[in-house]
């Protein structure tokens, strides 16, 4: 009588996601018109089949591609024969069986879409199982939310992964549907407002997948002008998402309240006149309209940031992401050195902003030699690094240092900054 691990093993084959179906047929295409991998190389892996001599066959077939061979029946059995591993595969008889499968060469891509679903199928019933015996593990209860994250992450990722080679043909002809739509908009931002025109002028704005970094020394205006920024792009309905690791959300409200209404929160406790008290309610009036969007976390790894981001874009719709700030963001692994974390966190806002299509505004602190702290790693990620300074001789007068920019060119912006209502505006 078979025992209950055999019963199990049964259920959980039958379980699996897989089409022997769509194997053949892929198999039996690429068999039939070895061209179909010129296209097919960039998205077709020997993961993406199930059964273990499909795997194989597949394995050989792309050999025979690589090596510039003709592949038909004949030279692939001959292949498979001399590595050894036809028999493996059922013998000439299995092989035959897969080449004169039905199928329709030119639905190849049908075919390998299916293949496709059913791999990522796989992986997520695989990740369940983790979770599932993780769960069920008192040993690992400490670690069952990271584990959780990274198994979901990893699924999410291999269903996403779609590159391809591009032409510089198409890569021409893409972007020149860009350039005239900036001849057709000229004069007009291309991205996201940052509420400072000389910026805009120089950057065009924010644009979907960059990565600004904004740079400060400790308490030297790296949340208030990035704040600044949000609110002045969420007044022209663009829809913005904080993540902040160093102030709670009433903290940052006390900002945005602050910033537009011009009245000094401070003195609330000081000298509470009915005059500050309406300029207060009025501001939080206009607050309450923006479509900003406030996460305040006193713990996050990378993992857990790239699923709050996703969440965001996902649940509110946010086009602009601030993120205060990268340092403070907790390492995956701690027994990597602190540069080493450091770059995580920056790689990981990097890969979110290309995944999410979104700009994405970090915070990082400089050190006493103007650096990013901790990690060099920032300013190579980053496609804009703005640093602000504050001058020694007069001190009220700052400036915003376009010190990077993959895409404008450099500059030194004059500002000015009211410390009682935590707001950048340009100075003449």
């Amino acid at each position: 009588m078979p025992s209950q691990s055999v019963h199990a093993r049964r259920r959980m084959t039958k379980a699996t996601p897989y089409s022997e179906e769509a194997e053949k047929a892929f198999l039996s295409s690429v068999i039939q018109c070895a061209g179909i991998l010129n296209e097919a190389a960039d998205y077709a892996t020997p993961k993406l089949f199930h059964h273990p001599a499909h795997k194989r066959i597949f394995e050989s077939v792309l050999e025979l591609w690589k090596e510039g061979k003709d592949c038909d029946l004949v030279t692939l059995t001959e292949h498979m024969n001399n590595s050894g591993t036809l028999e493996m595969c059922g013998g000439a008889a299995f092989l035959s069986e897969c080449f004169i499968f039905p199928c329709v060469p030119s639905n190849w891509k049908q075919y390998l879409d299916i293949l496709r679903h059913k791999h990522t199928a796989r992986l997520a019933v695989s990740a369940a199982e983790r979770i599932i015996q993780s769960a069920s593990n008192p040993a690992e209860s400490e670690d069952l939310s990271e584990i959780v994250q990274k198994a979901l992450v990893a699924v999410a990722a291999d269903a996403e992964s779609k590159g391809r080679i591009e032409t510089v043909k198409e890569a021409a002809h893409n972007r020149l549907s860009v350039y005239e739509e900036m001849v057709m908009n000229r004069g007009k931002l291309m991205g996201i407002t940052t509420g400072i025109k000389p910026l805009d002028d120089i950057t065009g704005g924010f644009r979907n997948g960059q990565v600004i970094v904004i740079g400060a020394p400790t308490k030297g205006g790296k949340t208030a002008l990035a704040l600044n920024m949000a609110m002045r792009a969420a007044f022209t309905d663009v829809p913005v998402g904080i993540i902040s690791l160093e102030m709670g959300s009433g903290e940052l409200t006390d900002r945005l309240v602050a910033s537009c209404s011009g009245a000094d929160i401070s003195e609330l406790s000081k000298n509470p006149t009915k005059g500050l008290m309406d300029k207060i309610r009025w501001g939080i009036g206009q607050v309450s309209k923006l479509p900003i969007f406030i996460r305040d976390e006193s713990s996050i790894n990378p993992l857990q940031l790239r699923a709050a981001a996703r969440r965001m874009v996902a649940v509110h719709g946010i086009k602009l992401l601030v993120v205060d700030y990268i340092q403070l963001i907790e390492p995956l692994n701690r027994k990597d050195s602190r540069e080493q974390q450091v770059a995580e966190s920056s790689r990981t806002i990097k890969i979110l902003a290309k995944e999410l299509g979104i700009p994405i505004i970090a915070l990082t602190q400089l050190n006493a030699d103007g650096a990013s702290r901790e990690s060099r790693g920032i300013e190579h990620d980053c496609d804009l690094f703005l640093k602000i300074q504050r001058d020694e001789e007069n001190p009220s007068d700052w400036w915003l240092n376009i010190a990077l920019s993959r895409a404008t060119a450099t500059g030194r912006i004059p500002l000015s900054f009211r410390s009682e209502y935590l707001r950048f505006d340009e100075r003449n």
